[in-house]
């Protein structure tokens, strides 16, 4: 009895010295043997979750299709990645730092630095990501849009079946002065309609760019003007002056010079935006098109069911035997 307790003990000992096995967890998916994993599809599942979620929380009927195409979606992305590598297309770290620059342009300052200043991502993560998406956006233009072609016969073609689309907008042609105070602002409106020159008038006071061209705007159609101005300006009479309006950039005074109301537009004056128009589309129709035929190239195999992973609360979700699947 002692020698069998002895033996026990040695051999607990020499279990407890030895490393467990490494818990092998399965992928979601394999797209030509490369690997979805569980934290990718999980993530990318609770950031679409949160998109959809909105104010309703999601229905578990709704959550089963997201999950879904949130698998598409990985298994589409792959079958890009490969495409990519089989062109060798790749995206240089001067041509991502470019972009990147790019889009900080658009931010005010310090802001852009901002958006990394929490939790939710870090630069190196966006990175990253932006790195892929220009990769895809490059696949894409080389291996589909690059085919598109478009002949004048299609476009015209085109133009005819979606006349009313190109018919011209309204136009106005408008010249204006804007300063920065109202008072101001009033003090020159009734120099103007006491008489004095509007172009002359501009040129003197104007701060805006079009102040050297004596206030001149030329022909615009309707909604390039914020909602306010634009409203007067399409109702006011040619060759009369407006009020004193307020915008974000100041204070303004229009006159109308000419209107022109719209109507029939020639295929040859909207040429290159029917061109424009109808590339897009076949780009887009190609587009699906070359997805599908790589997509049933590839060898995919998906371990099912798929999980649920976190998503945010209040989102309905099916479980074992509530009937929902």
């Amino acid at each position: 009895m002692l020698l069998l307790a002895v033996l026990l003990v040695a051999r607990a000992a020499c279990r407890g010295g030895q490393e467990a096995p490494p818990i092998v967890v399965q992928p979601i998916a394999t797209v030509n043997g490369e690997r979805i994993e569980l934290k990718e599809f999980e993530t990318k599942l609770a950031e679409e979750a949160a998109l959809a979620k909105g104010e309703t929380p999601l229905k578990a009927e709704q959550f089963a299709r997201l999950k879904e195409e949130v698998l598409n979606e990985l298994i589409e992305e792959r079958v890009m990645l490969r495409r990519a590598r089989e062109l060798l297309i790749t995206v240089g770290e001067a041509e991502l730092d470019a972009r990147i620059e790019e889009i900080r342009k658009d931010y005010a300052d310090g802001s852009f630095n901002a958006l990394f200043s929490n939790d939710t991502m870090s630069f190196s993560t966006w990175r990253k990501a932006l790195l892929k998406r220009m990769l895809l956006e490059k696949v894409v233009a080389v291996d589909v849009n690059a085919k598109v072609q478009v002949t004048e016969a299609e476009a015209e073609s085109y133009y005819k079946a979606n006349r009313k689309r190109y018919a011209a907008d309204r136009r106005v042609r408008a010249v204006q002065i804007v300063v920065r105070d109202r008072d101001r602002a009033e003090a020159i409106l009734k120099r103007l309609e006491a008489g004095e020159e509007f172009d002359k008038v501009a040129r003197e006071v104007s701060i805006g760019p079009e102040a050297v061209k004596g206030g001149d705007l030329g022909f615009f159609e309707q909604g390039v003007m914020p909602e306010a101005i634009d409203r007067l300006v399409f109702s006011l009479p040619v060759g009369k002056l407006s009020g004193v309006v307020q915008s974000p950039y100041g204070f303004h005074i229009f006159k109308v010079l000419g209107r022109e109301e719209g109507g029939g537009r020639k295929f040859a004056e909207a040429k290159e935006r029917v061109i424009a128009d109808l590339r897009k589309l076949k780009e887009a129709e190609a587009y699906e098109r070359w997805l599908e035929v790589w997509k049933e190239r590839a060898e995919v195999i998906v371990n099912r069911p798929l999980p649920d992973g976190p998503v945010p609360a209040g989102t309905e979700v099916p479980t074992p035997g509530n009937g929902k699947h």
